[in-house]
């Protein structure tokens, strides 16, 4: 019976674990998948970061939302609150309704 054939280690492999480019972009595509297995629609920036497990940082998702802006939107300030919110949607379509219908 022959053994079978190691695989060894990757490039990939490592970036997946240490390259903020692939790590953080994959922890935003797990919280996307953790959002939509929710049934949630949508949910606030501040906690969608914690959907991530480990969590994402407000420095991280600063450098990587743009990459998602099909998943996200800016919400107007409202109720004397002086800064905008960022709402994150389950899905493209769900967000692209707002955009288009509600959220002007």
């Amino acid at each position: 019976m022959s053994k079978p054939i190691k695989k060894g280690n990757r490039l990939n492999d490592l970036r997946a674990i240490h390259d903020r480019n692939v790590v953080i972009p994959n922890r935003i595509r797990a919280a996307i998948a953790t959002l939509l297995a929710s049934g949630d629609e949508w949910i606030y920036e501040l906690d969608f970061l914690k959907l991530s497990k480990p969590p994402i940082g407000c420095v991280d998702i600063s450098k990587f939302r743009d990459g998602f802006v099909d998943y996200w939107a800016e919400m107007p300030s409202v109720n004397g609150k002086a800064t905008m919110r960022r709402v994150w949607f389950a899905t493209t379509k769900a967000c692209l309704d707002w955009k288009e219908n509600i959220g002007g």
